[in-house]
């Protein structure tokens, strides 16, 4: 029975400061200096990841502790890091390992890293792809919206996730809009959808505006949507951590709908023994692509590079279903969505 492991990362210094109690009297500077320069380690056993079909699987989160600023400053460290963290769940026995959050975007999206190590890596992308045009749909049906009449706004589309994204969702919409910053590689997406109606631009408030449903999946480490830049009713799903949108959104606008992308339960009675912000039992979707690798006994390479494929998507969607994993779409900025909230979009949406 194969066994995960997992590399997480704090996604800002407060992070740090949280979990490392000391460290909150201390200058950011010397966190950040601090955090460079710190050995990776194993941070806790995960067990208790129970499937439907009665296969249980265990494995290990382990940490490297540097936030996504010092990773962009200096990737080739930060991917020497992740390598050494990976060495360390070698030596626990995990056979398949996932990338959290920026481990998973730094240089070459895993593969210098799988070519380091002796054990099979994901980036947990297509997982994280299919849970966020799962999340869209649902949010859509529910306030009935037909995405056929809607357009589509993919931000960090030209990206692996958003890519991808972008070929699963294209058919299921009336119009897509492609935001990144790459023009030659927003070119080539949309030749590559020239049989859907597609437009792209690299001003990111300009795709914005123009979208009624948003898929945000950049690698920005900062928000890059405003309160302003959204039209009324429109519905976002931001699977971007760092958010990509700013939580300033949540305040001034009550008229859109922000939704926390990625979000699934787990099957079992997961003990995960780090607090990493979630409610018992929940977690990132690239988690729980690694641990479906796990319980499908899948020990190569899974998602890795910036070109993901279709069918592996919709395969991560076959295994959740198989093993009970199931997307949580109903929450925004770390809360439940409200009857309250969907009735405000579903007014406007009726009005529009």
């Amino acid at each position: 029975m194969a066994k995960f492991g997992f590399v997480l990362h704090p996604l800002s210094i407060e992070d740090i400061k949280s979990h490392i109690g000391f460290t909150r009297y201390l200058p950011d500077s010397l966190v950040e200096w601090a955090g460079k320069y710190a050995s990776p380690y194993i941070a806790s056993h995960v067990t208790g990841v129970r499937s439907l079909t009665g296969k249980e699987v265990d494995g290990w989160f382990a940490v490297v502790p540097m936030t996504p600023k010092m990773m962009m400053q200096d990737q080739d460290y930060a991917v020497k890091q992740i390598i050494k963290a990976g060495k360390l769940l070698e030596k626990q026995g995990a056979q398949i390992m996932g990338l959290g959050a920026y481990t998973s975007v730094v240089k070459d999206a895993g593969i210098s890293i799988a070519k380091a190590l002796d054990i099979g890596v994901t980036t947990g992308n297509s997982y994280t792809a299919y849970t966020a045009g799962e999340a869209l749909l649902l949010a859509a049906k529910e306030v009935g919206i037909d995405p056929k009449s809607c357009t589509l706004t993919v931000v960090g589309a030209t990206g692996s996730i958003g890519s991808v994204l972008t070929k699963v969702l294209a058919p299921q919409v009336g119009k897509v809009i492609l935001v990144a910053r790459n023009m030659d590689r927003l070119q080539s997406l949309a030749e590559v959808l020239k049989n859907y109606d597609v437009d792209y631009t690299s001003n990111v408030s300009e795709g914005v505006r123009k979208g009624d449903l948003l898929i945000t999946v950049s690698s920005a480490p900062e928000a890059i949507i405003d309160a302003e830049d959204l039209q009324p009713g429109a519905i976002v799903v931001d699977v971007s951590r760092p958010r990509n949108v700013a939580e300033s959104v949540a305040k001034k606008r009550s008229d859109v709908l922000v939704l926390d992308g990625g979000v699934v339960r787990v099957p079992g009675d997961v003990e995960f023994n780090f607090n990493f912000g979630f409610e018992p039992k929940t977690a990132y979707a690239c988690m729980s692509e690694t641990m479906m690798l796990a319980l499908e006994d899948w020990t190569t390479d899974f998602s890795l590079g910036r070109d993901l494929k279709e069918e592996q998507v919709m395969l991560t969607g076959q295994w959740a279903k198989k093993h009970g994993f199931e997307v949580i779409w109903m929450r925004s900025f770390d809360r439940p969505v409200t009857e309250a909230q969907l009735d405000r979009i579903r007014a406007i949406r009726r009005v529009s």
